[in-house]
């Protein structure tokens, strides 16, 4: 069997995969949750606010696959064709929810084996950096937000700095054991990385990463959307606070391993910090109903890519 139709129907067998761990993990995350205001959903301008959100969402994503394909074709000169690099950018997307982290990484792979010029370090290198981009840009603007909040809340709380310390030193502990056990694979990995990162100027760094700071801000700005459409009042400053702290908790699931697309992470961190600032039954409406319609995002930026695949098909056939 030819090598692409067997990668394509590993793609087919992860994304139903992922379908099914991100149901199950909804409804065991959400099953007892409080729907206090479940009630606004029969509301015209409520349901018409939520699909605005999933809209939104799903238009983050396709930003997000434009990025992504910018960045290979930088680090690698190939430019992979539009209806490939925008399904297969959506379809790994939904990988997130698997449990581990890290099938969308592999998933990416496809990319290499459709582009003949295009190699299997060049689609790993381009995933690395498009998640250094965002994380970085997610903890620069955490800081110009929310660092007036989050120092005022540590001092506060007794025990952060011990807590903070602790895990800090657990996690370096963890990650020096691990460089040093694979310290020969680590270095045979970062000398090939060099070799490729040297084809970035610094013009396309800065360009990725300016388009990071705008991905974040605008993931950042559909919870704030959501929160407004299930009632809460809001000012701009008020908005830019929240839009900071939802972006701390993005980061605290981004970085937690395991944790498929940091479910149950965020929700702990948004409730620890926007607890008391928020109505608490909105703040809980408006975590499970922004979890629930970013899903559905993701899912309808994938039926509109696999669509314009179909399209771009059926164009050649003819």
């Amino acid at each position: 069997m030819d090598i692409k139709k067997i990668v394509s129907w590993a793609g087919t067998l992860l994304m139903v995969a992922s379908l099914v761990f991100l149901g199950r993990t909804l409804y065991t995350q959400y099953v007892d949750a409080d729907f206090s205001l479940i009630d606004l959903l029969s509301r015209r301008g409520v349901m018409l606010g939520l699909i605005g959100v999933m809209l939104l969402e799903c238009f983050g994503i396709l930003l997000a696959s434009v990025n992504y394909r910018a960045l290979i074709k930088n680090v690698s000169g190939v430019a992979v064709a539009w209806p490939l690099s925008l399904t297969v950018y959506t379809a790994t997307n939904l990988y997130k929810y698997i449990p581990g982290g890290v099938m969308y990484v592999v998933g990416r792979n496809r990319l290499a084996v459709e582009t003949e010029e295009l190699t299997h370090p060049q689609v790993a290198l381009s995933t690395v950096l498009e998640g250094a981009f965002i994380a970085f840009a997610a903890i620069l603007l955490v800081v110009i937000t929310v660092f007036d909040h989050a120092a005022e809340y540590i001092r506060q709380e007794a025990n952060f700095p011990v807590m903070a310390l602790v895990v800090i030193f657990g996690v370096l502990l963890i990650a020096g054991i691990a460089v040093y056990i694979f310290r020969k694979r680590i270095s045979d990995k970062l000398r090939q990385l060099f070799d490729n990162i040297r084809t970035l100027t610094l013009l396309m760094v800065v360009k990725r990463f300016a388009f990071g700071i705008i991905l974040m801000a605008f993931w950042g700005g559909t919870f704030l959307a959501t929160l407004m459409a299930l009632g809460q009042p809001m000012t701009f400053s008020y908005g830019v606070s929240i839009i900071g702290l939802f972006l701390l908790s993005w980061v605290a699931g981004f970085l937690t391993p395991g944790a498929p697309s940091g479910i149950g992470i965020r929700e702990f961190v948004m409730l620890m910090f926007l607890g008391g600032i928020l109505y608490e039954d909105i703040l809980l409406s408006a975590m499970i109903m922004h979890r629930i319609v970013a899903a559905l995002g993701d899912i309808l930026a994938y039926c509109v890519a696999a669509g314009f695949w179909q399209v771009a098909k059926k164009r050649q056939a003819v």
